[in-house]
């Protein structure tokens, strides 16, 4: 009998035990299914893409207009991947020809290549149309023209977008001690390279500097994106000038807006500011290869030139931009410049000092002039095409002399080059040690598969 109650109690003691096991079993198998369930919708818009047909993918040119200047982009993709994505409403624009199926099977091989080139059009030029409604000073209805007029202290709303490049524009403030300085736009004006094209007929006096410096200094600008995204002026005069990051970011804009759309074979440049990822197709072979970017030589082009002439390269550079995508941004003096009589000056103006960082007297003995800074970034780096562009305008206030320095200190890849003239027919080349390693690390890349392709021809042949 002993020995029956204590069974009975110890089968009465696992009974809760055995409860709580069931409730510990359920419980576990609720969380999968919602772990499920989160991921599966998660990933539902990649599964809802597209298929692409690798064997029908070609290259894609485009090209238009935006702050200013002109941007180009290249996308490899298929054509039937495209219309899918356009029948999917990618762009928020009307549809390509007839919605129906059969409509845009029965067109022509150079109708859908048209069709696929407008669409890829519209959707890059509704990023860059959102960013210029932003950033541009030259727009009286943009964020940035509203945010200079006012000349309250408090905090001022703004979209998430231009608080991001803001964000992005006083951290390489920082980083930089002020060579680059979103404030200012005083100093851009008072040299005609903002909005006020009133032409110049003297250099400005010493005094006039010394008062718009005043009103010039990033640590006199607050940026937050939460609560609720705002900027704030620490002086009501405070005014910014975005044009040294926002073609940057509007190429970020256009990259992250391809990729979402499963396009990630591409090159995207605004002004000189590009970004590319994956592969782009040999003309030849028709093969996946490495997208290949030009640094253009810093040839002074005459602004009365009766043609354009396309610029000479003078550096080519493959990019590794398989995991995330590549960016190269170059600012230069070739293009953007302005006279006072024979005087020849610079539009990279030095915050720090309140003057452009080259005055040209053609009656002075010839001289070294910095004529272009790029800065690179490959799979290896984190750096936005923002950030790059950004910091080119800075090492371009710097200069070889006090740049180089702190762009290894930064660990980013620079490189210089200046002229001897304005023909440039001499350049000399200064690079910082990440871009030193870059390039050797790409030729490395390059002469290895250059081995292994002639190893497989001489298989072929034996």
């Amino acid at each position: 009998m002993g020995s029956k109650e204590t069974t009975k109690k110890q089968s009465d003691a696992d009974q809760p035990q055995e409860g709580a096991k069931k409730n510990s079993f359920y419980g576990l198998t609720v969380r999968a299914l919602l772990i499920l369930a989160l991921g599966y919708f998660m990933v539902k818009p990649y599964l809802d893409r597209p298929k692409e047909d690798d064997s029908a993918r070609q290259v894609f040119k485009i090209r238009g207009e935006t702050m200013g200047t002109v941007w180009n982009a290249s996308v490899v993709a298929s054509p039937t991947y495209l219309v899918k994505l356009n029948n999917k409403g990618v762009a928020d624009k009307p549809k390509l020809g007839d919605k129906s199926k059969a409509a845009n099977e029965e067109k022509t091989e150079d109708e859908l290549v048209g069709s696929c080139e407008e669409l890829l059009g519209r959707l890059v030029q509704r990023e860059l149309d959102k960013i210029d409604a932003l950033a541009s000073t030259y727009r009286a209805d943009s964020e940035t023209t509203l945010f200079n007029r006012s000349k309250s202290t408090d905090w001022f709303p703004v979209s998430e977008d231009l608080a991001k490049i803001v964000t992005v524009a006083l951290d390489v403030s920082k980083k930089t001690k002020g060579a680059y300085d979103v404030t200012v736009a005083p100093l851009v004006n008072l040299y005609r390279f903002g909005p006020n094209k009133t032409p110049l007929l003297a250099f400005p006096s010493d005094e006039e500097i010394d008062a718009l410096r005043q009103r010039v200094g990033y640590e006199k600008l607050e940026v937050r994106l939460a609560p609720t995204p705002a900027l704030r002026k620490a002086i009501p005069e405070l005014t910014i000038d975005l044009s040294g990051v926002a073609k940057g970011y509007a190429v970020d804009r256009v990259a992250e807006a391809l990729e979402a759309s499963g396009l990630n074979d591409y090159l995207v440049e605004i002004g000189g500011e590009i970004r590319c990822r994956g592969k782009k197709l040999d003309p030849i072979s028709n093969e996946p290869t490495k997208w290949t970017l030009g640094l253009q030589t810093p040839e002074v082009a005459p602004q009365n030139a009766a043609t354009t002439r396309v610029p000479d390269v003078f550096r080519y550079v493959y990019v590794d931009s398989d995991d995330k995508s590549a960016v190269v941004a170059t600012s230069g003096d070739y293009n953007n410049y302005a006279q006072v009589g024979d005087l020849r000056y610079s539009h990279f103006v030095d915050p720090r000092t309140g003057r452009p960082t080259e005055v040209i007297n053609p009656d002075d003995e010839p001289k070294s002039v910095l004529g272009s800074v790029s800065v690179l970034a490959d799979d290896s780096t984190a750096l936005s095409c923002a950030q790059a562009d950004a910091f080119a305008t800075a090492f371009s206030v710097l200069g070889e002399k006090e740049g180089l320095p702190l762009a290894n200190e930064l660990g980013l890849s620079v490189l210089f080059l200046s002229r001897s003239d304005d023909a440039a027919t001499q350049i000399s080349e200064s690079a910082s040690d990440a871009f030193k390693t870059a390039i050797n690390s790409v030729r490395a890349d390059a002469e290895s598969e250059s081995q292994t392709q002639s190893s497989k021809e001489d298989s072929s042949e034996k």
